[in-house]
């Protein structure tokens, strides 16, 4: 009964050392949506389009906005490379009330 115990808290201790330092998993990465945007965007956009660029009303838009540039421009962005994206504009620039998905 003693081994079995060692053996399943050695299992979890080691579990939680792993937890502790793997990287944390995030839905939306600002940092990497930043750095995107600067490699990818920023050659074309400066930051005063986004202060005036009021079209956009909606989240919804603006990944639609983003959606359409990855398609126009054939780069092969991921579902979370746009989701990065979109945090780093709406975080920075946009504020909408919703939290990007």
């Amino acid at each position: 009964m003693k081994h079995h115990m060692f053996l399943a808290y050695t299992g979890l201790c080691a579990l939680l050392t792993a937890a502790a330092y793997a990287p944390p998993v995030l839905a939306e990465n600002f940092a990497r949506g930043q750095e995107l945007y600067n490699q990818q965007c920023q050659s074309c956009h400066e930051d005063l389009l986004h202060a005036r660029n009021r079209k956009l009303k909606t989240l919804d838009a603006l990944r639609k906005r983003i959606e359409d540039w990855v398609s126009h421009t054939g780069n092969p962005w991921s579902r979370e490379e746009i989701d990065d994206v979109l945090y780093y504009l709406n975080k920075s620039f946009y504020r909408f009330d919703q939290k990007p998905l």
